[in-house]
């Protein structure tokens, strides 16, 4: 008895081995995550998690200006971002509204264009490289 269950043992251990998922790039990190200045290329990565109203346009848009907010820093350009949510409610029912105000300062002007996007799958964090043109 105590053979059967050491060999049904070692047989799970065996199959959980061998039934391993080979690294596809579907779940592969892209590289330029981690290093944006690549292929000659300058460049920054902004990301987001899933945002407040669950939006992919919001998710996106806040990935976008944390990657020119980066790309800013690079070039000296200096920023200063305001951000304001106000929410009412009045017999049970509300509303949401967000208020953006954002001054940039700088003896340059930064044009940059979306290099590439990138979702992780399993946390829905979103990235995106931008690169200066």
């Amino acid at each position: 008895m105590k053979k059967l269950f050491s060999s049904i043992f070692v047989l799970f251990i065996l199959a959980g081995c061998i039934s391993q998922p080979a690294p596809t790039r579907a779940n592969i990190t892209p590289s330029w995550i981690i290093n944006p200045n690549q292929n000659d290329k300058i460049g920054a990565v902004g990301s987001s998690m899933i945002t407040y109203d669950q939006k992919r346009s919001t998710q996106r848009k806040l990935a976008i200006t944390r990657a020119l907010d980066e790309l800013s820093l690079q070039r000296g350009v200096k920023v200063q971002m305001k951000l304001t949510k106000e929410e009412s409610y009045k017999n049970g029912s509300g509303t949401t509204s967000i208020k953006e105000k954002a001054n940039y300062s700088a003896n340059t002007e930064i044009t940059a264009h979306i290099e590439d996007v990138y979702e992780d799958k399993i946390s829905g964090e979103l990235f995106i490289w931008m690169v200066i043109d």
